[in-house]
Parts: structure tokens; sequence; C-alpha cells
């Protein structure tokens, strides 16, 4: 069995050879590929210095997790014969020593397995993925486990909804020209779960499991925090519309979206966040309408008509909000002038 590792790097040389070594050190066979996303630093001449036998794949530019996770998966599906079994890996992991051994081996078990995730933990060994989970109706990413002491309470392998893409397993013959990551939710944020929900869609199994495990330094590329929740807040809509049906979205969706928005307008990052989120997602529509119509072809352009009045309350909402509080502040100074 063929297995390749592809390392997702940017201008973080120190934490992608931590990650190569982990690599160099599992207990099967595996392949090494790094995909470098156009680092300012030294990451590539380290690498190359370090470990030569490493495959090297430079970007001209940042592609982000989706276009640069893309640009290896198609180059090691090119191969002659391609691998059997694709892992990704954020730059900033370190595996134990069985990790690739224990992410293999379910899909070595059955067939209509396509996906595997690890349990995932932090440097103090407190809990970040046990599996994921969506929360209803606003899709909202719940880590299981996040947090938790290690204390046992996860181990069991068990098929699910959802892993995270910063360790999963692929196999190969799952992936093709359609069924790599959507690149719509570039730089980052929702494209593991839309890949995980195609797969479940196309009749794969997506499994957990627990004996693979590895160390993740969570948000190293991504550091500030309005920027991560307006991507996180936008791949999160291109995410419900895509896959959401007509009546979810319309019945229980927006009417949860247009409540949460109007409660946290003036938070400073939620509210900006969600401001950001709502222009880029309309005036990107048609692009998500797109990816939706490969998913649902009986979309019909009088559904888009619907979509696009109801994204356009969204932003109605946050607009009506504002205005009525630089209302209340011009009342208050004038009568207290």
């Amino acid at each position: 069995m063929r297995v390749v590792a592809i390392v997702l790097s940017w201008n973080a040389a120190a934490v992608t050879l931590d990650c190569l070594e982990s690599l160099s050190q599992q207990s099967m066979p595996v392949e090494m590929v790094v995909v470098d996303n156009a680092s300012r630093d030294d990451t590539v001449a380290q690498i190359t210095q370090r470990y030569p036998e490493v495959r090297l794949i430079c970007n001209d530019r940042n592609r982000g997790f989706s276009g640069g996770m893309n640009a290896g998966i198609r180059a090691v599906l090119s191969d002659n014969p391609p691998p059997d079994i694709v892992v990704l890996l954020n730059q900033d992991t370190v595996l134990n020593p069985t990790c690739i051994e224990q992410l293999v081996a379910p899909l070595a078990a059955d067939e209509q397995v396509a996906a595997v995730g690890a349990k995932i933990l932090y440097t103090d060994g407190t809990i970040q993925h046990a599996g994921v989970r969506l929360e209803w109706p606003r899709a909202v990413v719940q880590h299981i486990g996040w947090h938790e002491p290690d204390t046992g309470q996860y181990d069991q392998l068990q098929e699910c909804e959802f892993v995270t893409g910063a360790a999963i397993a692929l196999r190969s013959t799952a992936l093709d020209a359609a069924q790599t990551f959507d690149e719509g939710f570039a730089p980052a944020y929702f494209e593991d779960i839309d890949l995980c929900a195609r797969l479940r869609r196309a009749g794969w199994k997506i499994i957990y499991n627990p004996a693979a495990t590895l160390v993740h330094h969570e948000s190293l590329s991504l550091r500030d925090e309005l920027q991560r929740s307006s991507y996180y807040n936008r791949g999160r809509l291109r995410f419900v519309l895509k896959h959401y049906a007509l009546a979810d979205l319309i019945e229980t969706f927006f009417p949860a979206e247009m409540s949460h928005a109007e409660r946290h307008v003036l938070w400073p990052v939620e509210g900006r966040a969600l401001r950001w989120a709502y222009v880029e997602t309309m005036l990107n529509l048609h692009n998500i309408f797109a990816a939706r119509r490969q998913l649902d072809p009986t979309f019909q352009t009088s559904d888009e008509e619907r979509l696009i009045l109801l994204v356009q309350e969204l932003q109605r909402v946050h607009a009506r909000v504002l205005w009525q509080h630089a209302h209340r502040r011009a009342d208050w100074m004038f009568n207290h002038s």
C-alpha cells in the first residue's frame, strides 16, 4: 500500500520541519510531499537541506488551504501509479509514531471508507478534536471534546459526519476533479466540512479513529481574531447555501441567522466579521449557486432569487440596528450637551 503525506507550508519553517521529522519516524513507510504556498521565509531552503527526499511543490502565490492542498493532491494523483492513500497535514502538526498506521487502518479494513480523521491534542495534552459536528441550524462548528482532559472518553472508533482537514487520510479512488477541495472557501475554513459532506453524499463513509493521535498548534497561519472570524463566517455561509435543503434555508436557517445577527451587530469582532461575511457572500452568490447546482440539478432561477432576497435582508438587519444605535447615541449626546 502506497501512502503519501502532503504537508501544506507557509512561512513557518520550524514547525514544518518538526512535522516532517515526525513523519520520518512513522511505524510504516510514508512518502513526504510539501506544498509551499509562496513562503517569504526560508522554509523551502531548510526543507531542501534537511530533507532532500521530500518532494517539493512550490506555488507562485498563497492559494490558501484548499488551493494549496489541491495542488498537492492533483500532483500525486497524476503519478503512475497513484498512491492508494493521501494523508493531508497542516504544517503545525506533530504525529505520534503510529499515527499514519492508524489513519490507514480503517481504509484498509473497509473499502467504503473514504476519509479517516484522528484524535488531535493541544500541546498540554487536552483534546482539540475528537471528531466534528455542526450545530443546527446555523452550522456552527463544534469540536468534540474541545479543551477536555483526555481520559479516554472519546476512544471509540466510529463513523461520523465530519473530521477536520488538519489531519485527514483520504482514499485516492474517492478523489477526482470534482472531489477535491472547493477553492471558493479559500483562504480557509469549511473546505474540509464541505469535502466530507460531498463524500458522504456520494455514498462514502467518514471514520474517526482515536488510535491515530497527534499534536496540533492551531491557527498559526491566521493569528488575527477578526480575520479568522470573518473567513470562518464567510465559509459557514457558503457551506450552508451550498448544502442545506431549500426549505431548511428559508424556514430555519435564515430566521436563526437574522436573530443572531441582530443580537451581535454591535459586538466589536462578531458584528464586524458578520457584516464582512454577508457582503462577501452577496458578491459571490453567482459562484455559490453554481457550486450548489453541481450538487442539486433541480435548483432553479426562482430559488436563487428567493435566496438573494434573504441574504439582502441579512444586510438590512445590520444596517437597521446600526442606524438605530447611531440615533440613540446622537439623542444622548444632544440631551447631555
